[in-house]
């Protein structure tokens, strides 16, 4: 619509003796007069209320028509970019996307509303954490930038975020939980070890590998670029605590199907299915299932070694960091750090 389809009112100079309407201009510039019942009022005060009435009854089909433009342009650009996103971002955009468009499908876009939903809908009703609230406003601008109108999130602000990560099992948790997942559930196990001792994010790496990337001969895995984080193809080792376990399980299976394959062997299992197995589990056990998770095996497994004394360069290799700055701020965030000597060896005076 041009600049001036916005319903406007024709009152004659108010006079009651002649017809009043409502009009505006559609698409090819032609005006449209809409009378509604508005003249069959005879005090100015009832028929501006009706008046009032129309036009507001025509800025609302108004504006569904060109919301419903700007909402179908940020869902096409969203799924032309599905085919380059990994299916998690991909998955994680669209929810944020969608919740903020289904809000602004009867609101005007403008500063005020993308206002009331951010510190409205998302923070009264959602309680959110920083880091979930901080990836509303990346995604959202990114939305909005496909159709300029990225600037109406100047007036939101980040929240002050802390890393939170899933807390790692102690020695006897380990002991515990391992006894009890081996006789619960010993595929589930399986897995587990995988995190734990290759450090293999569970849903986006672990699922989707498939048998032929073990390489058996050398005691390695490949993590193929299409699902490593970095998109860069990388290589794990596969400890000798695990390698034997690894070994007999891939015994008589083909290189083609998946490692953990779901209903068909060449699919592979669900991407919540072990996270949720694992929390079942954690739950019957009593854990606090909002500080352990499936994940808090690959910290279980960063700590481990650390207190084993393997060095941290191997460490960040393994762990697949692109610096030995990165690894030391993880294991900060986890509560470690490499003072054992000198808590041990710090001189007496």
């Amino acid at each position: 619509m041009i600049k001036n389809s916005l319903p406007q009112l024709y009152t004659a100079n108010n006079s009651l003796t002649a017809r009043w309407f409502v009009y505006y201009y559609n698409d090819q510039g032609k005006r449209i007069k809409k009378y509604g019942d508005i003249n069959k009022f005879k005090t100015l005060q009832a028929r501006k209320v009706a008046a009032r009435k129309l036009m507001d009854q025509l800025e609302s089909v108004h504006l569904q028509k060109v919301n419903r433009g700007i909402i179908q342009k940020i869902l096409e650009e969203l799924e032309s970019r599905k085919p380059i996103w990994r299916p998690k971002t991909y998955s994680c955009k669209k929810s944020k996307i969608r919740i903020f468009t289904n809000w602004m499908q009867n609101k005007k876009w403008n500063e005020e509303s993308v206002y009331q939903f951010f510190f409205e809908h998302l923070t009264k009703e959602k309680r959110l954490s920083p880091n979930t609230y901080n990836d509303y406003i990346q995604c959202i601008t990114q939305a909005l930038s496909w159709c300029d109108q990225q600037h109406l999130l100047d007036a939101i602000e980040t929240r002050k975020a802390s890393p939170t990560p899933a807390t790692y099992f102690t020695q006897s948790q380990i002991t515990f939980l391992s006894n009890a997942i081996k006789n619960k559930n010993p595929n589930l196990w399986f897995f587990v070890q995988f995190v734990y001792y290759c450090f293999l994010r569970p849903r986006a790496e672990l699922r989707l590998l498939k048998v032929g990337d073990i390489i058996i001969e050398e005691q390695k895995i490949l993590v193929p670029s299409n699902i490593s984080k970095n998109k860069k193809q990388q290589y794990v080792a596969i400890p000798n605590a695990f390698f034997p376990t690894v070994k007999q399980k891939l015994k008589n299976r083909t290189p083609n199907e998946y490692l953990f394959p779901g209903t068909h062997y060449l699919a592979p299992t669900g991407m919540n299915t072990f996270g949720r197995q694992h929390r079942l589990i954690l739950k019957e056990l009593g854990f606090d299932t909002t500080r352990y998770k499936l994940y808090s095996w690959k910290h279980t497994g960063a700590v481990a070694a650390v207190k084993a004394g393997i060095h941290i360069k191997q460490l960040q290799i393994q762990l697949r960091h692109h610096s030995l700055d990165q690894v030391d701020e993880y294991l900060r965030q986890l509560g470690v750090s490499d003072l054992g000597d000198l808590r041990d060896k710090f001189p007496s005076i």
